[in-house]
């Protein structure tokens, strides 16, 4: 836990642990007030005067235990709701903090990369081919930063329930075996990409929708799985629809982080120590997509290890 999330649990927790201690030390105060009045009507009695006071405690002791019980219930509620929002805030201007920092670095590599290669390219004394090698790594690392853009603007147009879809009937197969294509050059060039299903499978959805679901599910297991482990994309038909399914040879993911996988910005683990590179934009946008297209989407714990990202749709 950070320290200064440490911080402010730690001081929230002694405001609550005085505010409760005064609540109780006010209870007492009020009570031994209510026994010194009882035993001043006792001597007036015996005096031989008159007074209004009752001498039983008991029913003061009643009212004080009941109307405090009431105000304790709130005054616990209250702090409670309170907590929970604190908690909300800092986790959530935490995730904005490993947000920025994932951007930050997702955006230097590549533009550190732009640099050299063009003032490598200045260089009078390069051969053609030299050149042509520098302009396709150039132009590749244009398209990391192209495809970093896309999420961020896709993330956004998610959230604020704007996604335009374009739905129409096209071949599944035929486009996934163009994702794959692009993905063995560009994002999993260091697996082996297996795609199981029909020669041809007839769908009526979204392409440009499909292409950003199965780019960042490809994208999301190459950063976890060994180098060179296969991955497999499965299209399956079904009765009422057709499934989706991206089958890693990773560590898989535990139990706690299945709640939260699909959060804007959530990463497990600490972004200063993580190895592997994102934003936490990726499975955000693959579950909006998803639900747009009038899908659902659950992860299932591989066999022997790793994990099954499967996506169900409905035959339309």
């Amino acid at each position: 836990m950070p320290q200064n999330q440490r911080r402010t649990y730690l001081l929230f927790g002694t405001l609550t642990l005085y505010i409760l201690l005064q609540f109780a030390w006010w209870a007492i105060l009020l009570y031994r007030k209510e026994i010194e009045l009882a035993q001043l009507a006792m001597d007036v009695t015996v005096l031989g005067g008159q007074t209004d006071h009752p001498m039983d405690v008991s029913p003061a002791l009643r009212m004080i235990v009941g109307e405090g019980s009431v105000f304790l219930v709130l005054l616990l509620g209250m702090l409670y709701l309170t907590f929970r929002g604190v908690r909300r805030d800092l986790q959530f201007a935490r995730t904005q903090r490993n947000f920025l920092m994932a951007v930050t670095h997702e955006l230097r590599t590549p533009i550190a990369a732009i640099k050299l290669q063009l003032q490598t390219l200045a260089r009078v004394e390069l051969a053609s081919e030299q050149r042509e090698t520098l302009r396709q790594q150039a132009l590749f690392e244009a398209d990391r930063l192209n495809v970093l853009a896309e999420k961020v603007l896709l993330a956004t147009s998610a959230e604020e329930g704007v996604l335009v879809l374009d739905l129409k009937e096209l071949d599944v197969m035929e486009l996934m075996r163009a994702v794959i294509e692009r993905a063995r050059v560009q994002i999993a060039s260091k697996h082996a990409l297996v795609l199981n299903g029909p020669d041809h499978f007839l769908a009526h959805s979204d392409a440009q929708a499909l292409r950003s679901i199965a780019d960042n599910l490809i994208e999301n297991a190459a950063k976890y799985a060994p180098v060179g482990t296969p991955i497999a994309i499965d299209v399956v038909k079904g009765r009422e629809g057709w499934r989706l399914l991206i089958t890693d040879q990773g560590p898989g993911i535990s139990a706690a982080d299945r709640e939260h996988i699909f959060e804007k910005f959530y990463r497990g683990g600490n972004e200063e120590t993580r190895q592997a590179k994102g934003t936490g934009l990726g499975l955000y946008i693959v579950q909006r997509l998803t639900q747009r297209l009038g899908g659902s989407i659950h992860v299932e714990q591989g066999q022997p290890q790793g994990s099954i990202f499967a996506i169900s749709f409905p035959d339309r």
